[in-house]
């Protein structure tokens, strides 16, 4: 099978492919016909090709190479112990934030009756611009606010319920959103995911990612979660740092490929 599909976290004019041959049916020319019929449409469409291919799978990236993909990103995931976390260990940090007079809130603490749609709007739009400057995002455009509200689950599934209390955001003294980290879970899976942790340009170097996220590991310990996961850009050294420091340990992870060309 052959997929084309949007994805968010591809720049514009590109579509994802992904493309799967069952390994009995492998050496038979069918991943190749239905590479031609992936060109095809791209063509069409008059769009390029973006692929993931998963690092620890050395045939399927000589595949994609040969056929012209280069690399552009490198993505993985990391995972944190919940059971063995100790935020003792980390007091010193969130110290030094509550020293700058740095508290910290949520979504449902700014908008306890769910009713104040500007609440929600300007968070919204406050993610939106942290995302412009990610590693992930850096020359894309900056999302509709509809795109964002989904990403963080805001309408809430049966599986995916809204939770504001897990969008977390870190105020100055007078009040300005220095900074926010987000969470959401999934009711099947025994994990909660750190989906972004942000902080604006002027109050980066003031040691609030941290803090940021030991607010969402003691909400997700509080309710029992044995696993936090997040996911990195590899250029991201900051978050990285951050993310070394509490006790993250990186997973395999995906090669993001490019296809401009399609001739």
């Amino acid at each position: 099978m052959a997929h084309l599909y949007f994805f968010p976290f591809n720049p514009p004019r590109f579509l994802h492919v992904a493309l799967q041959v069952h390994p009995a049916a492998r050496g038979k020319g069918v991943g190749s016909a239905l590479w031609t019929t992936v060109l095809e449409e791209a063509r069409q469409q008059g769009a390029a090709l973006a692929a993931s291919v998963d690092d620890t799978d050395a045939e399927s990236l000589r595949w994609a190479t040969r056929r012209g993909f280069v690399q552009h990103a490198h993505r993985f995931a990391s995972e944190l112990d919940l059971t063995t976390f100790d935020a003792a260990a980390h007091a010193p940090a969130l110290a030094k934030a509550l020293a700058q007079g740095v508290t910290f809130t949520d979504l449902a603490g700014l908008n306890p009756s769910g009713a104040d749609t500007a609440t929600v709007d300007r968070y919204l739009n406050f993610v939106a611009d942290r995302l412009t400057e990610t590693p992930d995002m850096a020359g894309h455009s900056r999302w509709p606010l509809e795109q964002v509200r989904e990403m963080l689950r805001l309408d809430g599934t049966p599986d995916f319920p809204a939770r504001p209390d897990w969008l977390i955001l870190a105020l100055a003294p007078d009040g300005t959103w220095l900074g926010t980290t987000a969470m959401i879970g999934l009711v099947s899976r025994p994990f909660l995911y750190n989906e972004l942790t942000a902080v604006i340009p002027k109050a980066r170097g003031r040691g609030l990612a941290l803090p940021l996220k030991l607010q969402a590991i003691a909400r997700a310990q509080a309710e029992g979660y044995a696993l936090m996961r997040t996911n990195n850009h590899s250029t991201n050294a900051p978050m990285l740092r951050v993310n070394h420091q509490l006790g993250f340990v990186p997973q395999p992870g995906r090669f993001e490929m490019h296809l401009s060309a399609l001739d």
